[in-house]
């Protein structure tokens, strides 16, 4: 059994350069980067673009001219994700994905990041992906994911739970900040409770024989891209990890307050299983995938 991704021979080699950038005052580290990457910019010239839909990491856009064709993204890690994140697994999630055609190409890691391809597009707000047309390009490329072999031979295992616990480890009991407490008790189930509603979802869950596979695992709208003409892509992937191929359904496919209703549901299982049916077949067949 393994839960750990396997890079194939021949997947790019990422170089690791020692620089440090400060998020707060982050020009001078990034020029340092793009020297290195962009020899042929010139340092006056270089432009950057703060994103700021990034919940835990800060994401800078560097480019020259004017308009944004050739752009180096420089995500800047946020304080102690570290302990959320495995950041090793991460760059091995981006050389698999690059390998496959199915992320952007990542062009180093340095001593707090990583710098890597900007995809041109439009990030998907929520009413985007309840259209029909959309939510068929999205699981066609969840399909993709899906059907990659990144297991080495090995029989796939899921970490979900073991993730979960560990995601558990990390919740605070309480603030010093007396507002904080306040809120947490009043507002947050205890650990205790969540903990026992864990265990029934892994009881019940694991009962459901669905597929292990690849999965994005962080499917948030504003992490797919779309680009007219074209199909959709899936740029961010640190969360690359073999699960159930049932758990990569959500905040997509289900965001907040918005389920999808039927015609959505039957017709993400057509068009993803329609991409992957094959594939998966052998897959259950040949390595007894378990969850």
């Amino acid at each position: 059994m393994a839960n750990y991704i396997h890079v194939p021979e021949g997947a790019p080699l990422v170089p690791k350069l020692d620089v440090t950038l400060d998020e707060h005052d982050y020009r001078a580290g990034a020029l340092k980067l793009i020297k290195t990457l962009r020899p042929h910019w010139k340092p006056s010239e270089v432009k950057m673009k703060s994103f700021t839909d990034g919940i835990t990491n800060k994401l800078i856009g560097c480019y020259v001219g004017g308009a944004m064709q050739d752009v180096v993204l420089v995500r800047v890690y946020g304080n102690k994700t570290e302990l959320f994140v495995d950041r090793e697994n991460e760059v091995k999630s981006f050389r698999v994905l690059q390998a496959h055609r199915c992320a952007p190409r990542l062009y180093c890691t340095f001593n707090n990041g990583l710098c890597y391809e900007f995809l041109q597009g439009v990030a998907l707000e929520p009413e985007h992906i309840r259209s029909p047309a959309m939510f068929r390009h999205i699981a066609r490329q969840m399909a993709k994911y899906h059907a990659i072999h990144a297991h080495n031979g090995w029989v796939p295992q899921s970490d979900l739970w073991l993730k979960m616990s560990k995601f558990f480890s990390l919740v605070p009991t309480h603030f010093e900040d007396p507002e904080m407490d306040q809120r947490l008790n009043s507002e947050v189930p205890s650990t205790a409770c969540l903990r026992d509603e864990m265990i029934w979802l892994q009881q019940n869950l694991s009962k459901l024989g669905s597929p292990v596979v690849l999965c994005h695992n962080d499917l948030l709208c504003k992490n797919i891209i779309y680009k007219q003409q074209e199909d959709v892509s899936l740029p961010k992937s640190l969360h690359l990890l073999h699960r159930a191929i049932a758990t990569d359904w959500r905040c997509s496919v289900c965001p907040a307050r918005t389920p999808p209703g039927p015609e959505m549901s039957n017709s993400l299982t057509t068009n993803m299983l329609g991409t992957i049916i094959k594939p998966m077949i052998l897959a259950i067949t040949s390595m007894n995938l378990q969850v």
